[in-house]
């Protein structure tokens, strides 16, 4: 081996044992990140859903009676009240059996006169016999009647009694006839005012399905339920209809708080209440989900519109008191969690619930200590996701 061959190795060998010495002996680095006091405060678990927001009432407008329609009185979006008449059918068969039916209780009246007018007769003749009668009895007693001629008057009493009787049978008969004359002019005058179409509540037109010269069937007597004319939905109580995730759906319940967001307002959250939880999910695309009935309490729910989508955050847990660390601060190894000190311990830590931002800490840490956010310098690497894999939020 040459000479400066022996001299390269040896300058070498000096080089490795100077680093190594220097590597071991040189004091520890401090750990570099951003101070955090632990302290308490509340925290929020919550459930995410998406939906779209719909009227709680939305009614289906269709018409008892067929026909053409002949006018238009409403435009979608318009603002109706209940009762207030939204168009207009043809009656012209309506009109016909109003006045077939009012001439036939004309006819029955007219009949029902006739009746009277000979009953008022008999009754006369009644009268006029049974005084002959009584007279001829009377004679009879002082010889003064034959008993033929009381016979005779006995049996016309008998007779006009009789056609006294059938007068009133046959008045009685024309009355009967004389109300269903008058019921089949009040079925008729119903069925023309069922041609005209009225709104059966207060809301808004969301949709219009007719126009004028469109033939309806009627909702009574056709097999397919009849022509829906208009869609009208009552916006005093809008409610959105969200889908749950399976794994989320035994956390809620009814009667729990939610907020809304929509892209209209980004700024804006919207309070609302769940009222009903489906017991029947739906699968789509190998996802359960179900639906959740949230109702929109908001104050200003008024700004809201149907057909709106809407992220939908409930409220299944509130927590309050509790001491909380950033999730940010948290380093996780297999089962344990950890947190840095300012003088680079790492201690573990006992943790419990937590939402998008920070995490309940059970055991290990007291209100006023001071912990590292994002560490860096340690053997443990960095806080957080940069380093090991952080805390995942649980939901409980």
């Amino acid at each position: 081996m040459s000479r400066l061959v022996r001299i390269a190795l040896a300058l070498i060998a000096i080089a490795a044992i100077g680093y190594a010495v220097y590597h071991f002996t040189r004091p520890e680095e401090a750990p570099v990140g951003q101070l955090y006091t632990v302290e308490r405060g509340s925290l929020i678990e919550t459930a995410a859903a998406t939906g779209s927001i719909e009227p709680n009432v939305m009614v289906e407008v269709k018409s008892r009676a067929s026909g053409e329609v002949i006018e238009m009185l409403i435009r979608e979006g318009d603002v109706v009240e209940a009762g207030q008449l939204l168009m207009r059918l043809d009656p012209i068969d309506t009109d016909r059996a109003i006045l077939e039916a009012r001439t036939a209780e004309q006819r029955v009246r007219a009949e029902l006169a006739q009746a009277q007018a000979s009953l008022r007769v008999a009754e006369a003749e009644l009268e006029e016999i049974r005084a002959q009668y009584e007279i001829s009895t009377k004679g009879r007693e002082l010889g003064l009647v034959s008993s033929d001629a009381a016979r005779s008057l006995a049996s016309s009493l008998a007779i006009a009694e009789a056609n006294l009787g059938l007068r009133r049978a046959a008045i009685q008969a024309v009355r009967a006839q004389l109300q269903s004359a008058q019921l089949a002019v009040q079925e008729a005058e119903r069925r023309r005012r069922e041609t005209e179409i009225a709104a059966p509540i207060a809301g808004v037109i969301l949709d219009l399905e007719v126009e004028k010269g469109t033939i309806v069937a009627s909702a009574v007597t056709n097999v397919a339920g009849g022509t829906t004319l208009a869609t009208l939905a009552s916006l005093d109580q809008l409610r959105v209809i969200g889908e749950l995730d399976e794994a989320q759906i035994a956390r809620v319940v009814p009667g729990q708080r939610a907020m809304l967001r929509v892209s209209a307002y980004p700024d804006r959250e919207f309070e609302g209440e769940v009222v009903r939880v489906s017991p029947l999910g739906k699968m789509e695309t190998n996802v359960v989900t179900f639906d959740v009935e949230i109702r929109i309490t908001d104050e200003e729910a008024d700004k809201l519109r149907s057909g709106m989508s809407a992220d939908i955050e409930i409220v299944t847990r509130e927590l309050h008191d509790q001491l909380l660390v950033p999730l940010m601060a948290v380093e996780s190894l297999g089962r344990k969690r950890f947190v840095r000190m300012p003088n680079g311990e790492q201690r573990e830590i006992k943790t419990g619930a937590s939402d998008a931002e920070h995490l309940v800490v059970l055991e290990g840490l007291d209100e006023g200590e001071t912990i590292l956010i994002g560490a860096v310098g340690v053997a443990g690497g960095r806080t957080g996701p940069a380093g090991r894999a952080p805390m995942v939020p649980m939901r409980r």
